[in-house]
């Protein structure tokens, strides 16, 4: 809340200034007090939004002293540590200001520069001013170490975007607020990279991006930067590159957040309550939205607090999870209904970042990736990696990563909104098929309502993959055996030349070795292609710096094309599926 300090400062832009706190005990209350002191200098409406990203140590206590001791502070706390992207995000969304400062808690940088840097701003007519310790006129004291890696970075950040900037990591930057209205939508860094993404997108609008000198007095004996931290630094801003690069992400037309909340029924379909539906509804819990309820539909009644009007356990017997679905709905009087996998759970902006797509009354439904979460094991985090290769997926890998905005005619449940009356006005779900009902779904959405389907990549939940090898294939083969037999069933959405590849693998690779058993050349050329589509898989499986995790990929790549191939011939030739 932006808190007013004098009467004529109303004719002056009001300044936010964020401050994310990760076990900042030692220094946080004073970078508040600091920042206090120099905002009420400026004549000028101002704020503080402290977040707490989660932290371990006192730094609740100590935000919760600022907050009491400066009626101008307000605290914004994070259920877990997310990362500063995240932080950063949250203030933001709390926060009114026309001005919007992002100032690091530690107390390197004094917060005085913040006069420095709003004078910068008016003086040069930037959207976008930056602390840099490469300016000319920067008075830094700063272990040599970290001296080295800043220089390694700009170098690595010049050659691979030649972004217009020296130095894109230090803590202070001033962002005109609709900079970053247009921005945080399109960003996917959480934590190592976060600056470099924002600055990235903003110099990609053309918004002009000035940098300023900064005076930085380095604090701590001993730094925070860890080999795990620079292997992650390298592995997000290659992550970067690929969606600038390749994917045209940062190209995506996503719409800001709405002023209104229209209510949203959440639908999970499980066999039991587990410990993965109960992460999932305590994550939904911690969204960032407050007009939403959830409807778990279970095969029996169990015990789960769910807090809020409206949320139910609804027992379904031992139903499918197409039936389970359309429980859920028929239970709802949300104009929005939400579908997500008991096995996933939604990033904090989910809802927040679809429901504004509904404005249109053309658009009757919303997808996004769904990602492998970062804490899942080896072989799960392996499965999600093959999924999301284009070997395996082809022009539909967008679905486990986030890729450009687009249209589409095909969008698995797993993180899917749906209005409500196009919903109905299709006859909900269909019975008759699992998985695979959400191809029917959507086939009915875009053909017989001529509806739109959006992929939105900000529209964001985890899911947990199962694990390679047995539990994924047995995944794979069922997805296979389903599309084999809607090539013929359904057509407009499944018979698709990608689909096909896996099945034509299978048979070259059992016609080419038994040709090659009677023919020298046939053995040679088929050695040759099959040598290079391992190839192929060996590159693709270059995912992570684990080791471990790439060779399951390899290994997986082969298999599940393999596995895909068998259950989509079987799909092909059979009359009728299993009806659910």
């Amino acid at each position: 809340m932006i808190t007013e300090i004098n009467p004529g400062s109303g004719l002056m832009e009001p300044i936010s200034v964020i401050l994310p706190a990760y076990n900042e005990a030692d220094s946080v209350y004073e970078v508040i007090r600091e920042s206090v002191r120099t905002l009420r200098l400026l004549g000028r409406d101002y704020e503080i939004i402290a977040v707490d990203d989660g932290s371990s140590d006192d730094t609740p206590a100590e935000l919760a002293r600022a907050a009491a001791d400066f009626e101008e502070v307000s605290v914004v706390t994070l259920p877990e540590n997310l990362g500063k992207g995240s932080a950063l995000k949250r203030g933001f969304q709390a926060s009114s200001g026309e001005l919007v400062c992002f100032l690091d808690a530690d107390l390197d940088l004094s917060p005085f520069q913040i006069k420095r840097f709003i004078s910068e701003m008016e003086r040069t007519g930037a959207d976008v001013v930056i602390g840099s310790k490469r300016h000319p006129r920067s008075k830094v004291e700063y272990p040599r170490y970290r001296m080295l890696y800043s220089t390694v970075y700009y170098f690595l950040i010049r050659m691979l975007f030649r972004l217009p900037v020296k130095d894109t990591q230090t803590g202070i930057k001033l962002f005109k607020r609709e900079v970053l209205l247009r921005a945080f939508p399109l960003l996917v860094s959480m934590q190592y990279v976060i600056d470099l993404e924002l600055l990235l997108i903003a110099n990609y609008m053309h918004y002009k991006i000035v940098e300023a000198p900064v005076q930085i007095h380095f604090q701590r004996p001993f730094g925070r930067i860890t080999w795990a931290d620079i292997r992650g630094i390298v592995v997000d801003t290659m992550s970067i590159f690929y969606r600038f690069y390749v994917l045209g992400y940062y190209g995506s037309p996503l719409k800001s957040i709405i002023p209104y909340e229209p209510k949203v029924s959440i639908v999970i379909p499980t066999r039991t309550i587990d410990t993965t539906v109960e992460e999932c509804v305590r994550k939904c819990y911690e969204l960032n939205y407050s007009n939403f309820d959830i409807k778990i539909v279970p095969d029996e009644q169990a015990e789960l607090e769910l807090p809020g009007p409206g949320s139910r356990i609804i027992p379904s017997g031992p139903v499918g999870p197409v039936r389970k679905r359309n429980i859920g709905v028929s239970d709802s009087d949300a104009s929005i209904i939400a579908f997500i996998d008991g096995d996933a759970f939604p990033d904090i902006d989910w809802l927040k970042n679809a429901v504004p797509y509904f404005e249109d009354s053309e658009v009757a439904a919303v997808g996004g990736p769904a990602v492998t979460p970062p804490g899942d094991n080896r072989r799960q985090q392996a499965s999600g990696a093959i999924f999301a290769s284009t070997l395996i997926s082809g022009t539909t890998r967008y679905r486990y990563r986030p890729h450009a905005f687009r249209k589409v005619d095909d969008y698995p449940t797993v993180n899917l909104l749906v209005r409500r009356s196009d919903f109905d006005a299709v006859g909900g779900f269909h019975g008759e098929f699992w998985p695979g009902e959400d191809t029917v779904l959507c086939l009915k959405i875009t053909k017989e309502l001529n509806k739109q389907i959006l992929y939105v990549p900000n529209v964001l939940v985890n899911h947990h993959r199962r694990a390679v090898f047995t539990p994924h294939l047995r995944q794979v083969y069922s997805y296979g055996l389903h599309r084999g037999f809607f090539v013929k069933r359904f057509p407009e959405t499944s018979k698709r030349l990608q689909y096909f590849i896996p099945s034509l693998f299978v048979l070259m690779v059992i016609v080419g070795l038994v040709g090659s058993i009677f023919n020298k050349v046939l053995l040679i050329s088929y050695v040759s292609v099959l040598g290079l589509y391992l190839g192929l898989a060996l590159i693709s499986s270059v995912k992570t710096l684990d080791i471990t995790i790439n060779l399951l990929i390899f290994i997986g790549i082969p298999v599940t094309h393999i596995t895909y191939g068998v259950g989509f011939l079987r799909g092909l030739l059979s009359w009728r599926m299993k009806e659910q």
